[in-house]
């Protein structure tokens, strides 16, 4: 068994090996383990409740340590919420113990397609931003614990979703005019009951921003003619868009590259169909200047006989 003593003002404290202990937020105290051996952690109450009669509990249940200062063990990811109290059962102070296995593969969010664990995406260059992620739908005790977003050492104001699976930001002192040279850092810490996971994100929002879907206002004699998203940033000859149109036989979708599909890249907002047969015709506008990330299809379903349109 291994032993940690603990002092609860200590930020963090390193250990032998790859064992440490350190706060991520106040009361939350996170131990990382290379192994899920057991531990020993030294827990102390509060400094100015020394002298007094203190007793304790672990996640509600009375547990036989008393004391400022008492010892836990700690098996694998069996955490926990420690709390003290007076014998009158007066809460005095918590601790919240995590366990953060630093070399195991991560368990609490699963990849998206391209591989990363948080996925962030810009509408437009005003300096507000949205990161998602995606929970393990086998973990059904998660929760948030901490996050924080900072560019140039400065905080950038982050608020969670309701769902807690994303974070909208906005970065009040980014200028859009003028060019991008230091990256955002999104530090991201959840947890499945008491083992925690750490996720990391670095980018600019130059290389996120994704346009809005494009409105399609007018088919004729099929013709058509469309929009910027009404929440791209403006005037359009410091942001231009260009956009990929693509032609598709009836009843596919927009991501069909089988045969028989019209492509074109144009920078023009109108565009003439040739096919002769129903078709779907799709567009989709992207930043020419970075050629980062395509905006979803918007599409209209074109019959020779009717037609009707879908955005």
């Amino acid at each position: 068994m291994n032993k940690i003593v603990f002092v609860i003002l200590q930020a963090a404290l390193q250990m032998a090996g790859s064992i440490s202990l350190r706060f991520i937020k106040p009361n939350v105290l996170v131990l990382e383990v290379s192994n899920l051996s057991s531990f020993e952690v030294l827990l102390h109450c509060e400094e100015q409740y020394k002298g007094e009669e203190i007793y304790w509990e672990r996640n509600g249940e009375s547990i036989s340590q008393t004391g400022n200062f008492i010892t836990v063990i700690i098996d694998g990811l069996h955490g926990g919420n420690f709390t003290c109290h007076r014998p009158n059962r007066d809460l005095l102070n918590y601790t919240l113990l995590l366990v953060h296995p630093v070399e195991f593969p991560k368990g609490v969010l699963i990849q998206s397609s391209d591989r990363e664990f948080i996925s962030c995406t810009a509408r437009n260059y005003n300096g507000q931003f949205h990161c998602s992620w995606k929970w393990h739908q086998e973990r059904i005790q998660r929760a948030v614990v901490y996050f924080t977003a900072i560019r140039n050492s400065s905080p950038i104001n982050c608020t969670l979703d309701s769902d807690m699976s994303g974070l909208i930001c906005i970065d009040k002192d980014y200028c859009q005019y003028s060019e991008e040279s230091r990256s955002i850092k999104l530090t991201l810490f959840v947890r499945n009951l008491y083992r925690l996971e750490e996720h990391h994100r670095t980018f600019l929002i130059q290389d996120i921003v994704k346009p809005d879907k494009v409105s399609i206002t007018k088919i004729q004699d099929d013709v058509f003619e469309w929009h910027p998203p009404e929440t791209w940033s403006s005037p359009c000859s410091f942001f231009p868009l260009s956009y990929e149109v693509k032609v598709v036989p009836n009843n596919h979708s927009c991501d069909y590259t089988g045969s028989r599909v019209e492509k074109n890249e144009t920078n023009e907002t109108h565009y003439k169909v040739k096919f002769k047969k129903a078709y779907t015709f799709c567009v989709r506008a992207q930043d020419p200047l970075t050629k980062k990330v395509w905006g979803d299809w918007s599409h209209h379903h074109q019959r020779k006989d009717q037609h009707t349109s879908e955005k």
